[in-house]
């Protein structure tokens, strides 16, 4: 029988597995692009409703990467994420510690790879998807998550430029969050929100 995806992940050099019964919080590392593409093959293995998101999609939609990473955000529509959770836990994947921890949103780590970060989306009878709390969910468009990119030679499916840009607000932009959007606008030749402009303009950036 030919190994899985799974078997070859577990066989390989930088990867042992590991189990654990509790919730851990594991250090940083970094979480490369040798270290991704088994897992781009395991999804595809799985058959999964995923799209890269976060730091990883946007050098998705860059075609290459252009920072470091500390783990892979990704959505994932709630089949998915059910059947995804029970296969990386033979990997040795247990739940990460985070404060904010929701049925939609959590994390999964090992020690030797850094954390998968899950936003789980639930599909709508439109053809479209809803993520948070049912009572008070926000709409996800079908159409603002279908972009395409591109890792390590591999097509991948993300969110569009726009979806990601409009996703960098409401929030404390960290550097990583501009070298982010502004590789987006620069490339994609799309506008800036306020906040975007004005953190640039107080750190004397254009």
């Amino acid at each position: 029988m030919a190994p899985t995806t799974i078997d070859l992940i577990l066989n390989g050099s930088k990867f042992t597995a590991h189990e654990s019964k509790s919730a851990g919080k594991f250090v940083a590392q970094e979480f490369t692009l040798e270290d991704l593409i088994p897992f781009l093959d395991l999804f595809e293995e799985l058959e999964l409703e995923i799209w890269i998101d976060g730091g990883w999609g946007v050098d998705a939609l860059l075609g290459e990467q252009t920072r470091t990473h500390e783990d892979l955000d990704f959505l994932i529509e709630k089949a998915s994420s059910d059947r995804l959770v029970s296969a990386i836990r033979k990997l040795g994947f247990i739940d990460v510690h985070t404060d904010d921890h929701t049925p939609w949103n959590f994390v999964m780590g090992t020690p030797e790879r850094k954390n998968f970060d899950f936003h789980v989306l639930e599909r709508t009878a439109d053809g479209d998807y809803s993520y948070g709390d049912p009572a008070n969910s926000i709409p996800v468009t079908a159409e603002s998550i279908n972009g395409t990119g591109t890792l390590g030679g591999r097509t991948v499916r993300c969110p569009t430029p726009e979806f990601q840009i409009d996703s960098h607000t409401g929030y404390a932009l960290k550097e990583t969050d501009i070298h982010d959007v502004t590789a987006l606008r620069d490339k994609f030749r799309l506008p800036l929100h306020p906040q975007q402009m004005e953190h640039l303009a107080e750190h004397g950036q254009d």
